[in-house]
């Protein structure tokens, strides 16, 4: 069975096999489910998000937030950690800047993930403003989650893909490809990927000029720079989550040789 639907501000297609047609669609209700109420806790686009509560209010006292939400930003933490504080989802300021994001009133001026405080309640709170914008990780835990549902419902095998980030689990063995970066609507083929998952960042839809100046959806955390690259960026790794937020390590830095790469067992790849 396969299904496809609007979420996350692409397309998502998932496909289960492996199970009876009433398995199948449980299988696949599920991973939709998981994936919808990624989208409500972490959108910046969601009015009453978790992220949204956190960038208006987690300064000025303490916000509770999904499990899901905590366990996401404590990973970001740690990738931020791991990358040298090159992944930063607080360059969240600079997107709302160059309109990418809602507009706002609040000075985040030192924003940063490292700002935030956690607890193991799964409270959140910060000693300045602070303003995050989760688009370059909530993406990939949206289809690990689905992928996990479906397993779980019933699936044998399943694929999910949301706009170019995939998960591939179970007995099967999938094709993969890229968007050619001199010819988007073109596709490369890169080979097969079985229980794995990949994820691709390039700027080739997201560029445009603002006040006279290049700017995209990829910033660079430490220069506060957009990235203006002709190249795309793909990561393949166990988990999509991972592959998500390491491909904008790479295009940041065109390195395959970063640390963090082999420590979560990532594969770079530039086209």
């Amino acid at each position: 069975m396969r299904s496809t639907r609007p979420l996350l501000g692409t397309y998502v297609t998932i496909e289960v096999r492996g199970a009876n047609e009433a398995q199948a669609s449980v299988a696949v209700n599920a991973a939709f489910a998981e994936i919808a109420l990624v989208q409500r806790l972490m959108s910046a686009f969601e009015l009453n998000s978790d992220v949204n509560n956190i960038n208006h209010h987690a300064h000025l006292g303490p916000v509770q937030v999904h499990c899901w939400t905590a366990e996401v930003l404590r990973l970001a933490q740690e990738l931020h950690h791991d990358s040298e504080g090159l992944f930063d989802c607080g360059v969240a300021p600079k997107l709302a800047a160059w309109g990418m994001l809602p507009s706002t009133t609040i000075n985040y001026q030192e924003s940063s993930i490292t700002n935030l405080r956690i607890s193991d309640e799964d409270v959140v709170s910060c000693n300045k403003p602070t303003r995050i914008d989760l688009g370059g990780i909530a993406k990939g835990y949206a289809v690990d989650r689905a992928t996990e549902a479906a397993l779980k419902a019933g699936a044998v095998s399943v694929i999910v893909n949301a706009g170019g980030d995939l998960r591939v689990a179970g007995e099967i063995e999938e094709p993969i490809y890229i968007r050619d970066p001199a010819i988007p609507g073109q596709f490369i083929f890169a080979g097969t990927l079985k229980d794995g998952a990949m994820a691709s960042s390039a700027t080739y839809f997201s560029r445009q000029e603002k006040n006279g100046e290049m700017v995209s959806a990829i910033v660079n955390p430490i220069s506060k720079n957009a990235l203006i690259s002709d190249n795309s960026y793909s990561v393949i790794a166990p988990k999509c989550v991972i592959a998500d937020a390491l491909t904008k390590v790479l295009a940041l830095t065109g390195r395959h040789d970063m640390a963090c790469f082999s420590r979560y067992d990532a594969h770079p790849l530039i086209v």
